[in-house]
């Protein structure tokens, strides 16, 4: 697929602009009181936008770092130039470029890049999930016990943050093998999709944040859904990821009832619920 192609090259692209400054004295500015920018971070993205554009002239574009599409646009690419800046910043080498293409807001194409270890995972609608080229036989692990388990925080600054992976994890904890923090969704989402990490999941996430990844998982055979069980789109601020099915509905039930108990009434960390599913 020519899209799937250009979304590479310009992942590629951007990668390799990342790799060459890493480990550089980086300027970095708080453009929430949350999250971090530098000017790599602005710098890939141009690259991103350029290097599409000059295939698809009509295209538009929803990114990190400030270009946003008309209303009803019909073909929008969700850019994440740097997933894990604040990884990059730090010296950490766990970051990536994320690049995915929805039409009319269902995701049809998803690209991500690691420029530190040059892997390339990429994903059409309908063609499988391929990494460097060869396509991915993850195998979903069946026993819930020996599973490892992405989770995502929301940092407790967040404004209205309903702490909801928190609670999710104690109720999850007792049943899986281990937990990971890549400090990358994307970049985590890549790894379920190819069978390195059995589960993720994160909440008030953007749509830059997962729209690639969670294609990537869909066509390695798994599920990906947000917290109330709707296919990721470009609206989407949520997602559960598996390619083991019984896992995610594992964890779906636990975010929907987690999420009902975390009314704006309640502000209490629930740790002794009983946890459905987990047999």
């Amino acid at each position: 697929m020519r899209a799937l192609d250009v979304a590479i090259d310009a992942a590629h692209k951007a990668g390799s602009l990342i790799r060459d400054r890493f480990g550089q004295p980086q300027q970095a500015e708080m453009k929430s009181p949350t999250e971090i920018v530098t000017q790599v971070d602005r710098d890939a993205e141009q690259i991103i936008v350029r290097t599409i554009q000059q295939a698809f002239p009509e295209h538009e574009f929803l990114g990190e770092e400030g270009h946003a599409p008309r209303q009803n646009a019909e073909h929008v690419w969700v850019v994440d130039p740097l997933d894990g800046t604040r990884n990059y910043t730090l010296g950490i080498p766990l970051f990536c470029v994320s690049i995915a293409l929805t039409v009319r807001g269902r995701v049809v194409l998803g690209a991500i890049y690691d420029p530190q270890r040059d892997e390339t995972f990429g994903a059409c609608m309908g063609g499988g999930t391929h990494l460097d080229g060869v396509k991915v036989q993850g195998c979903a692990s069946t026993r819930l016990d020996q599973a490892i388990v992405y989770a995502g925080f929301v940092p407790a600054q967040s404004p209205n943050n309903p702490e909801l992976s928190m609670p999710m994890l104690v109720r999850l904890r007792p049943s899986i093998a281990a937990m990971r923090n890549l400090g990358s969704v994307a970049l985590g989402l890549a790894y379920v999709a190819c069978g390195r990490i059995d589960l993720a999941y994160q909440d008030r996430l953007s749509p830059w944040d997962m729209c690639a990844g969670a294609l990537l998982v869909q066509e390695a055979g798994g599920v990906a859904t947000d917290f109330a069980g709707q296919l990721i789109s470009s609206s989407s601020n949520s997602i559960i990821a598996a390619l083991n099915p019984d896992y995610h509905r594992v964890v779906l039930e636990i975010a929907q009832d987690v999420s009902r108990m975390r009314s704006p009434a309640s502000h209490q960390v629930m740790t002794d619920v009983p946890q459905p599913g987990l047999e």
